[in-house]
């Protein structure tokens, strides 16, 4: 069988769902789920691809937290610290590395991947669509970020995550441990959250900037970038 080739502007972005789903998209209607929803949704059905417990969660291998109030100091050994950004919304995508001028999914992609759905939404114009989103979110009240998750060894701690941190708490939200590197996520996050479990944003039809394919033709296809 041929390999079909796809060209894209800019870094290709991609949505595996259902087909219900991934045309509601194309139409312009963005759902956005809490961090704490991904959290749940390990814990209370073990799901451990979609779901992840440690979203919005600081996780500290070997450490020691001051109490000034009481002056005690208590040691952490593998413990996960609770952050004030459970509630904020985000929204996940396929990213290809901006680096990358010709890709093809791994073999534990192709499988992995198509258990997200049937269909694929393949962003054409990535800028142009985060331009869209970010603006639409703005517009609701929400300080908007996208950027690409980070992708860790949970078992030793990194500095990086903590520098990230002083530039804006909302940052816990692109720490993923490397598990969930196959994933390659590009992510939008929506911050504060309402106390709501989603968020849904109207960002007007993309039709122009994107294209629906089943997920198996995406899957196994070259992507190659240009302009």
């Amino acid at each position: 069988m041929e390999v079909k080739k796809i060209e894209v502007k800019g870094t290709p972005l991609i949505k595996f769902q259902n087909a219900d789903r991934i045309l509601s998209l194309q139409r312009g209607k963005l759902y956005a789920k809490t961090l704490k929803y991904y959290r749940d949704l390990e814990q209370e059905t073990g799901d451990a691809d979609i779901g992840d417990e440690f979203e919005a969660m600081l996780h500290v291998n070997e450490g020691y937290i001051h109490i000034p109030e009481t002056g005690e100091t208590i040691k952490l050994s593998d413990e996960l610290i609770a952050t004030g950004n459970s509630e904020d919304f985000v929204f996940c995508m396929f990213g290809i590395y901006p680096s990358v001028q010709s890709f093809q999914f791994t073999e534990e992609q192709r499988v992995k991947m198509l258990s997200f759905g049937d269909t694929a939404l393949l962003i054409q114009d990535s800028e142009e669509f985060i331009r869209r989103v970010i603006s639409t979110a703005k517009d609701k009240g929400y300080e908007a970020h996208f950027g690409a998750a980070q992708y860790y060894d949970p078992s030793i701690d990194g500095g990086n995550l903590i520098i990230s941190l002083l530039q804006g708490m909302w940052n816990i939200a692109y720490w993923k441990r490397n598990r969930y590197a196959y994933q390659q996520e590009g992510r939008f996050v929506f911050t504060p959250g309402n106390g709501e479990d989603h968020i849904e944003l109207d960002i007007g039809d993309i039709s122009d900037i994107s294209t629906v394919l089943p997920s198996e033709q995406v899957l196994k296809a070259v992507v190659e970038k240009h302009g």
